[in-house]
């Protein structure tokens, strides 16, 4: 092997001797001059072809990226050209129906004694691991927990795809949880002939544990008898798949603090350094998310195996007890497909009722949210604990403006088109604003100079309540 002739290639030391490129070029019986080829180039770059004349030298094919190995072969070279004489396909990274399977072996962990899995029990959780097709092969239990635990909540979302009304329980007592149940027992050992108990593990394990035992279906309907929100969680103390879980927990959840926690999740993977693929798709928060590997990156998109879905499904309104937080989501949900002119439109259909019952407040809490979630400034209409229903408002470059702060030139066309719709008889060839404030608006319609007065929210509220003074 030439002495730093290879990009950041580690290779076992009793099997690898480094030389000068004098030796490398040299024919010897007991040693082969080793090249690699990557998808990016032949290593070492740059040795000429006629120095290795009659030669016989290994050849390595390797990803650059992902580090899969994929077959040796025995090149003599003759005449300039190579030819191969054997070759070693490597059963462990080699293409398994057509994909690569690498295995994620890590001979060189940092683990504390007492977090190894015990010998006696390692290589029989291996093999589980092997028919789980999970690919870590390594000694931390914590790490086993955390692979076990993302592939069966994999698993378990897709079944939830499946069934809608599929739980937790129910999905680890079909057959093919059987081995993930063996693997959990197994790893539940292990902890215990460590003496760890869970107070003594990492404290997002610890979390991530107790969470997974009380996990939810992120994709059953939500009904009166099953409207509880999430647990809420410092999302710092999560683990990577625990941050799955509680991301997962929002995508049926239709308001926006769940919106917020899922953008706020898609956020800390960031800082962790993972790559969210195909990040407008998840702009929704409707959908499940894994953890996947893109050659030596960690990523967070989309379950490929569950059919994606354009929009939160809305919460049904049933007949019965009022149960406020599922008609606020109901409503929000609705209110969503709104343009921002048509959701003003229903806020001020909100002004001058005096009622208030549970379904009204609703109603408010999904506008008040929405407007939040467009950015739309309301505090013409609001305070830091206020919400006024008492002025109808107009949208002036997302902000929202009550009807008496308007300049007179748009007063004046909102005046024409109230009095086409509710006086059609009505001549406005001489229309006249005289006077207007927040309450009321006088104008004059005739050359005869007829004052008129109307409440001013009766512009957009389409009311006939005009009277002359």
């Amino acid at each position: 092997m030439l002495a730093g002739g290879y990009p950041n290639f580690r290779f076992p030391s009793g099997l690898i001797e480094e030389v000068d490129l004098q030796d490398f070029c040299n024919k010897e019986e007991e040693r082969l001059a080793l090249s690699v080829e990557t998808q990016f180039e032949t290593y070492p770059s740059n040795i000429p072809m006629e120095s290795l004349e009659g030669h016989e030298i290994a050849v390595l094919s390797k990803s650059q990226l992902s580090g899969c190995q994929f077959v040796l072969r025995f090149i003599r070279i003759t005449n300039g050209k190579r030819v191969k004489t054997f070759e070693i396909k490597s059963d462990e990274h080699f293409l398994k129906q057509g994909n690569p399977k690498v295995y994620n072996i890590t001979e060189n962990e940092d683990i504390k004694p007492q977090d190894k899995i015990p010998k006696f029990y390692l290589y029989e959780i291996w093999n589980y691991l092997e028919q789980l097709d999970i690919l870590y092969r390594g000694e931390s239990l914590a790490k086993v927990y955390h692979e076990v635990t993302s592939h069966a909540y994999s698993s378990f979302l897709i079944e939830c795809y499946k069934e809608r009304s599929l739980d937790w329980i129910s999905f680890l007592g079909i057959s093919q949880s059987e081995k993930i149940l063996e693997l959990y027992r197994l790893l539940d050992i292990s902890r215990r002939s460590l003496g760890l108990e869970l107070d003594r593990l990492p404290i997002s394990l610890e979390r991530e544990l107790k969470m997974f035992r009380d996990i939810r279906n992120p994709l059953k309907k939500r009904i009166k008898r099953n409207y509880e929100n999430p647990e809420d969680e410092d999302i710092r103390l999560l683990s990577d798949i625990g941050l799955c879980i509680y991301y997962n927990n929002h995508i049926n959840i239709n308001s926006l603090e769940s919106e917020i926690i899922q953008r706020e999740v898609l956020e800390e993977f960031k800082n962790r350094g993972y790559y969210i693929r195909n990040e407008h798709l998840l702009m929704n928060h409707a959908n499940p998310i894994e953890i996947n590997w893109i050659p030596g990156i960690p990523s967070v998109n989309t379950i490929r195996k569950v059919v994606y879905r354009t929009a939160k499904d809305i919460a049904p309104f049933e007949t019965g007890l009022v149960n406020s937080q599922l008609q606020y989501e109901g409503y929000y949900g609705i209110f969503e497909s709104l343009t921002d002119i048509e959701l003003v439109s229903k806020l001020n259909k909100q002004v001058g009722i005096k009622y208030w019952g549970m379904g009204r407040a609703s109603i408010i809490r999904a506008l008040r949210k929405q407007l939040e979630k467009r950015g739309i400034d309301t505090s013409s209409i609001s305070g830091e604990k206020t919400f006024s229903l008492k002025y109808c408002v107009v949208l002036d470059n997302k902000k929202l403006v009550r009807l008496g702060e308007i300049p007179e030139n748009r007063l004046m066309l909102i005046l024409k088109a109230y009095l086409r719709k509710c006086y059609p008889d009505c001549k406005l060839g001489e229309l006249r604003i005289i006077n207007y404030d927040l309450d009321k608006l006088q104008f004059t319609v005739s050359v005869h100079n007829t004052l008129y007065e109307i409440p001013i929210n009766d512009l957009l509220k389409k009311k006939r309540e005009m009277k002359a003074l």
